[in-house]
C-alpha cells in the first residue's frame, strides 16, 4: 500500500480501517493467486466495497496489478451509495463473503 494510502485509512474510525484492511487483504490475495496460474488481465484497475456497519461507509479502491507480487492499491476514496451502486453494476465490488 502506497503511504498517502495509509494515512487517507489512518484517518478513519478504525472500525472502518480495520474492516477495509481485511477486505483489501483477501482481495489481494485471491488477485495474486489468480495471476499467478495467468497472466493478469489488467496492469492497473478500480474496484468498490462497503464496510457494512450501522452507519455503512462506501469506497473505491485503485489498484495496479503483477504477476509476481500482490496487487499496489495506491489511491483511496471515500464515495456514496450511488456509485457504490455504479460499480455493482459493473461487476467492480469487492465480495463479501459472510462465515
Amino acid at each position: 500500500m502506497e503511504e498517502t494510502f495509509l494515512e487517507d485509512l489512518e484517518s478513519l474510525p478504525s472500525i472502518y480501517s480495520a474492516g477495509i484492511i481485511m477486505q483489501l487483504d483477501r482481495l489481494a490475495e485471491e488477485m495474486y493467486q489468480e495471476n499467478r496460474m495467468s497472466m493478469p488481465t489488467k496492469r492497473f484497475g478500480l474496484v468498490a466495497g462497503v464496510v457494512e456497519l450501522k452507519s455503512p461507509l462506501f469506497f473505491s479502491v485503485e489498484y495496479l496489478n503483477s504477476k509476481s507480487m500482490h496487487p499496489l492499491f495506491f489511491k483511496f476514496n471515500v464515495i456514496d451509495c450511488d456509485d457504490y451502486l455504479d460499480y455493482i453494476n459493473l461487476n467492480k465490488t469487492i465480495t463479501n463473503d459472510k462465515q
